[in-house]
């Protein structure tokens, strides 16, 4: 025998107020509509279950037993089932895991720690650097919790994205350079010998979009897969390179090396925070895109 579950909460509810008026009214529901609850109630139970008296609807012994075990499975299902699952970060030991670029750990890795460490103290944290493909692919399934930085090709309608700040591209040299001043000129930028990091990030495939719209090459003499060694290099030669601003901060703060604008307009793009649209009212992980917007939305720094 298969029962609606909204017959069960009817019977409970004329089970515990004793009348079909006071269970329509906690029911929200008209008296009419529970009449004909408890009508199909009986015609699949075979049972009267409750007998009209002076002082009110009195079970039978069915109904007394069956209203015993539905609020045991009406509370299974309102509390449980159907509860919504809560997160702790002060008492979780989950892994944490982000897709982050090369850049992106720089920008972004060093804050996500600090402040996960503090809140969230037995979580541990990973970042992966993933294809486009595996990206989404990671995303949809779960493995990875979020995206941060700056990724176009999640543009399909199953992922969200959320704005974090903008971030432009600068030129950095060594602290000694003959280039002068906050900005080198077009000559200066074609003329001197440069280093490229190829590593696959966006932003690069976007600056050089920009350069070949305008017609300007590069004296490229270094090309390299990794950022680890650039300011090293840009410090102990004459070499330019173009960075991300924040990145480019991070270097001449702990190196002899100093930023200078490029002498072209260089449009800006914004950095993201990206997820799958299936995990948009998971708890653990709004609270981690929480986190993230609440740590980056003003920009890195």
């Amino acid at each position: 025998m298969k029962l609606d579950l909204n017959l069960l909460r009817v019977l409970v509810a004329i089970h515990d107020s004793g009348s079909v008026t006071g269970a329509a009214k906690r029911l929200k529901m008209s008296q009419p509509a529970v009449s004909a609850a408890l009508a199909r109630l009986r015609d699949s139970l075979a049972d009267p279950l409750f007998i009209r008296q002076a002082e009110g609807m009195a079970p039978t012994p069915r109904a007394d037993a069956l209203a015993s075990k539905a609020k045991e499975v009406l509370d299974a299902i309102d509390h449980g089932i159907l509860r919504a699952p809560e997160f702790d970060p002060s008492t979780s030991d989950e892994e944490f895991v982000f897709c982050l670029s090369a850049i992106g750990e720089i920008v972004f890795l060093p804050k996500l720690v600090r402040y996960i460490h503090e809140r969230a103290p037995g979580a541990r944290v990973r970042s992966v650097s993933l294809a486009p493909a595996q990206l989404e692919e990671g995303l949809r399934c779960g493995e990875v919790d979020l995206a941060l930085g700056y990724f176009p090709d999640l543009q399909k309608a199953e992922f969200f994205q959320r704005r974090l700040f903008s971030h432009d591209l600068v030129c950095m040299v060594r602290a000694g350079h003959k280039i002068k001043g906050p900005r080198m000129t077009l000559n200066q930028f074609t003329s001197t010998e440069q280093a490229f990091v190829k590593d696959g990030n966006r932003t690069q495939e976007m600056f050089e979009a920009v350069l070949a719209e305008k017609g300007i090459k590069r004296n490229i003499v270094l090309q390299t897969s990794h950022y680890l060694s650039i300011p090293i290099v840009i410090a102990e030669s004459d070499l330019v390179v173009v960075l991300p601003r924040t990145v480019a901060n991070v270097f001449a703060d702990s190196t002899q090396v100093r930023i200078v604008q490029p002498p072209m307009e260089i449009p800006r793009y914004d950095l993201k925070v990206y997820w799958h649209r299936r995990f948009s009212h998971d708890p653990k992980a709004k609270w981690l895109r929480d986190l993230a917007v609440e740590i980056f939305a003003d920009g890195p720094d």
